[in-house]
């Protein structure tokens, strides 16, 4: 017999599943399907090299078509079966994009779905990667700054000048506003441009390997149990005690490994693989799962399988598009930096403006910067509020873009990075929308003392 409250679960996730999928109908409109997509230099002679060697195999012992050192037989036969399908039809190059698009945003819907069990996040996160591929995200960032505005309005009306009841909200709106409308434009370099597919056919062996491992412990791992407290429901004949393990199923873990080994075999960024498996271990941990900790090992054996036998089968030494592509100094910070904390590239130009005359302080862009740094700091802080999934989301995007700091950028470079900043994003509009309810509650109200002895109560002897 199923109870109503399984129902409702279910119907949660159906709703949340069939919003994704309606999220994925403007990647397949958006699909390239213009001749240029094989005229593209490096596109024709990737190209032109699959058809000359024809050995789809052999990928798998030496460098990729364009031969500057890069170990990909796996994206390559992407290429392999695009060729032999559609030939110089270069709209069935874009179908593939696309779908290979579309199978990312379906399968960050599974990994949130077993990272975080709330239909809700794992909806959102989805659909704003979902839309970044197109720019849709932009129908979200204006209204939230508007909100911002209004909020304010708001809480000055409700709480006066004890801005600290309205203002976090404010900033914190602002904040997610700068984040979505920033974090787009990866669609150029995935769904556009064929070369990007490496990017994309990595995430999804990258993405599915984190969704079998988190779905690996999140139904295997035992859950720490918590002291009952004052504040819980009393329990009834429908409460469900979820303590017992489940058994998980060793298969999933196993399935994990080989999509690590996959994505190691699709495209150089999936070396940060091991170590997102071990934030997402760590995520868990910290929602009381006690995770099995010796699957991270084979994780890390892969990694250092991956680095020999690349060793073995790539040429040594740099080509000469790795030593043009390359690059050190300020450059690589700034792309850290807008990563992890974007108000710090703004310092140097703040304080050269200062230094060039005070008057600077009668134009907008100090005060900008001001803005910027009170939204990141506030955000930051106010994110105690979500904090294991919020800092999961944030340290995951800097992880998995890491080492591409150093190279000169492309839009496809941040796609999982992105991916896994949807779920930062979205666990900040959930701490938002915590602190827009307080701002707009009416000021609390003391209660009037208590006389002693209360009316009508019995004399102290």
């Amino acid at each position: 017999m199923a109870f109503p409250g399984h129902n409702r679960r279910v119907k949660r996730w159906l709703g949340a599943l069939i919003a994704v999928v309606l999220s994925c109908i403007p990647i397949l409109l958006n699909r390239a399907t213009s001749s240029a997509l094989l005229r593209d230099t490096d596109t024709n002679v990737l190209l032109v090299t699959i058809r000359q060697r024809n050995a789809p195999l052999s990928w798998f012992l030496g460098d990729w078509p364009l031969l500057n050192h890069f170990y990909r037989p796996v994206s390559t036969l992407s290429f392999e079966l695009d060729n032999r399908l559609y030939g110089t039809n270069a709209a069935g190059y874009g179908l593939t994009n696309a779908l290979l698009c579309i199978v990312c945003v379906l399968l960050l819907f599974w990994f949130l779905r077993e990272l975080t069990d709330k239909p809700a996040i794992a909806a959102a996160g989805t659909v704003l990667f979902a839309l970044q591929h197109v720019g849709l995200e932009r129908w979200f960032d204006g209204p939230l700054f508007w909100l911002a505005m209004l909020t304010a309005v708001v809480g000055i009306y409700r709480h006066q000048l004890k801005f600290w009841n309205w203002l976090p909200a404010v900033l914190v709106l602002i904040f997610a506003s700068d984040e979505i409308a920033s974090s787009g434009g990866f669609g150029v370099g995935t769904i556009g441009w064929l070369p990007g597919r490496t990017a994309t056919v990595m995430t999804v062996f990258a993405l599915a390997a984190m969704a079998c491992y988190a779905r690996y412990e999140r139904l295997g791992a035992r859950r720490k149990e918590l002291a009952p407290t004052p504040l819980d429901p009393p329990a009834t004949r429908m409460t469900k005690v979820d303590t017992v393990n489940r058994g998980g199923g060793i298969l999933w873990a196993i399935l994990s490994l080989v999509c690590v080994a996959l994505a190691l075999a699709s495209y150089e960024q999936a070396v940060m693989l091991p170590a997102i498996m071990l934030a997402i271990a760590v995520t868990l941990h910290s929602n009381r799962y006690k995770v099995r900790w010796g699957w991270q090992a084979g994780f890390w054996a892969l990694l250092v399988a991956y680095i020999i036998l690349r060793k073995a089968v790539i040429p040594s030494g740099v080509s000469g598009y790795q030593a043009q592509q390359f690059r050190h100094g300020p450059g690589v910070y700034i792309s850290l930096l807008n990563y992890a904390m974007p108000f710090v590239t703004g310092i140097t130009g703040f304080l050269s403006g200062l230094a060039t005359s005070p008057l600077v302080l009668l134009t907008g862009p100090p005060y900008s910067f001001m803005l910027s740094v009170a939204t990141n700091l506030t955000s930051f802080y106010q994110a105690r509020r979500q904090w294991v999934l919020a800092l999961a989301g944030y340290g995951m995007s800097i992880i998995a873009f890491l080492p591409m700091a150093w190279l000169k950028q492309f839009p496809h470079y941040h796609y999982w990075p992105m991916a896994m900043r949807s779920l930062c994003t979205v666990m900040l509009l959930w701490v938002a929308y915590e602190l827009v309810l307080i701002a707009w509650s009416p000021l609390t109200r003391q209660a009037p003392k208590r006389l002693d002895p209360a009316p009508g109560s019995l004399p102290h002897q």
